[in-house]
């Protein structure tokens, strides 16, 4: 007899600030793919973006649009702390809708 899989009914959310951490760590590593122009989508950032819109309260669709504006901070900040910050603010005015994210 073959169990079937029940998908659990509580739901985890992850914080934006630790979700951002990582996403500096896999910037660093992916940098080298972000340069050559490789589409995100086949990177290990493409999961970390979609974990950042699934969290989002407001609806974020455009992934490669806030990965452009993501990265865009990476490049001037080489703090970690710094980039997570800026990003947040980002983010919030997305959620808002102020921002065509």
């Amino acid at each position: 007899m073959k169990k079937e899989w029940v998908k659990p009914e509580i739901r985890f959310t992850t914080d934006p600030d630790i979700i951002l951490g990582c996403l500096y760590e896999v910037y660093g590593q992916e940098k080298k793919a972000v340069l050559a122009g490789k589409n995100i989508r086949h990177t290990m950032i493409f999961p970390f973006l979609r974990m950042l819109a699934n969290n989002a309260e407001g609806d974020i669709r455009d992934l490669e649009t806030l990965h452009q504006r993501l990265w865009k901070i990476y490049e001037k900040e080489p703090e970690k702390q710094v980039f997570v910050q800026q990003s947040q603010k980002i983010l919030a005015a997305v959620r808002k809708g102020e921002d065509g994210g």
